[in-house]
C-alpha cells in the first residue's frame, strides 16, 4: 500500500493505470514510469520525483525476490492472498485497491474537514492542485505549465486538467498576491 499511495500522490496516477503497471514499464534506476494506452488509448512515459523514485526503488529490492512473480509483464504491485487454500500473490484490481486504501485510511483516521474518508481519485486531484500551488510559490508561469500538466496526467486537453483545478481558497490566494504584486497599480492609482 506504502507504494501505492506514494506513486498516485506524487506521480498523479489513475487507479486503474496504477494497477496495470508491470514490471517492464518501471524504469528505478531513472525514476521513470511507462503508462500504456490508458485513458482514449494513450501512452505516456511519467518520471518520478526523487523521493518517489528512491522509495520505488526499495519497494522493488522486496518486490524482485521470490516468491513474487518476476517475469517483465508480471504486475507491479501485488497482493498476498489464500486463494483455494493456497498461499499466492496475485495482481491487485482496481476496487481491491481502492478497498485496501480505504482501509489503511480508516485505521490511520485519515479525514478530511468534512469527515469523509478520502477515496483514490483525491489523490490524483491533489497532485494537480499541489503542482499548481507550487508554480505559484516559485514564480512559475502557471499558464505555460498549465499544458505540460494536462501531458503528465495523460489527459487530452487543459480543458479536463482545469477540473482539477476549481477554486481553491490556498491557490486563489497565491494567484491574487501574484495579480496584486503585478497590477495593483494599474487599479488603485499611487500603489506600487
Amino acid at each position: 500500500m506504502r507504494i501505492a499511495i506514494v506513486l498516485l500522490y506524487t506521480a498523479g496516477l489513475r487507479r486503474g493505470e496504477l494497477v496495470r503497471l508491470q514490471l517492464a514499464d518501471v524504469d528505478a534506476e531513472d525514476g521513470v514510469l511507462h503508462i500504456r494506452e490508458s485513458k482514449f488509448h494513450r501512452s505516456r512515459w511519467i518520471p518520478l520525483s526523487c523521493d518517489a523514485r528512491r522509495e520505488l526503488r526499495e519497494y522493488l529490492r522486496k518486490r524482485t525476490r521470490k516468491p513474487f512473480d518476476l517475469r517483465p509483464t508480471a504486475p507491479l504491485l501485488c497482493n498476498g492472498s489464500r486463494a483455494y487454500g493456497h498461499v499466492g500473490w496475485h495482481a491487485f484490481c482496481g476496487p481491491g485497491l481502492a478497498q485496501g486504501l480505504r482501509a489503511l485510511f480508516d485505521r490511520a483516521r485519515v479525514r478530511d474537514a468534512q469527515g469523509r474518508c478520502p477515496r483514490v481519485q483525491d489523490m490524483r486531484h491533489s497532485f494537480a492542485v499541489e503542482a499548481l500551488v507550487r508554480w505559484y510559490r516559485q514564480g512559475g508561469d502557471v499558464q505555460t505549465h498549465l499544458p505540460k500538466l494536462a501531458l503528465y496526467m495523460g489527459h487530452v486537453s487543459i480543458v479536463s486538467t482545469a477540473h482539477y483545478l476549481h477554486f481553491i481558497p490556498q491557490v486563489a490566494a497565491l494567484a491574487s498576491k501574484r495579480f496584486n504584486k503585478h497590477f495593483s497599480r494599474l487599479i488603485e492609482p499611487g500603489a506600487s
